[in-house]
């Protein structure tokens, strides 16, 4: 099975994904399907991780003056959670720390996998494992 890279290469220019638009772009994409909607509905504007805060507030603003049903985003926090709209780079760029039973202290990128009681896991999502309390306290 080919990997997301690949198949992307694959597909003709004019096909895009969430993360080659805007926050702004994404709430019109939902404005446009909105009217078209009698009840509820739901589209996640993707925001970059460096995305000035100001301009981030301006998400919901526009959303406002689309008039938009609600307005939901995602901006990756490795503090608070993964999620599963985290894109490689940012697991890549962030760095997490583990403090072994002996008071060793390991630092490791997101995407690296580690072994942990038996099985692999992404740095990251066992990190989060740790943090909630499935593997006992962290």
């Amino acid at each position: 099975m080919p990997g997301a890279e690949e198949a992307s290469a694959k597909l003709p220019d004019y096909f895009i994904t969430a993360e080659d638009i805007s926050p702004a772009e994404h709430v019109d994409i939902q404005a446009a399907a909105q009217e078209w909607i009698d009840s509820s509905i739901s589209k996640t504007a993707n925001v970059p991780t460096d995305f000035p805060y100001d301009e981030f507030k301006e998400v919901y603003t526009y959303a406002h003056s689309k008039g938009l049903k609600g307005c939901t985003t995602f901006r990756f926090n490795p503090e608070a959670f993964q999620g599963v709209l985290v894109k490689e780079k940012d697991l890549e760029n962030t760095t997490y720390r583990f403090v072994l039973e002996n008071g060793e202290t390991v630092e490791v990128p997101g995407n690296e996998e580690i072994e942990y009681d038996g099985e692999v896991h992404a740095a990251a999502n066992l990190f989060d494992a740790l943090k909630e309390g499935y593997y006992g306290k962290f």
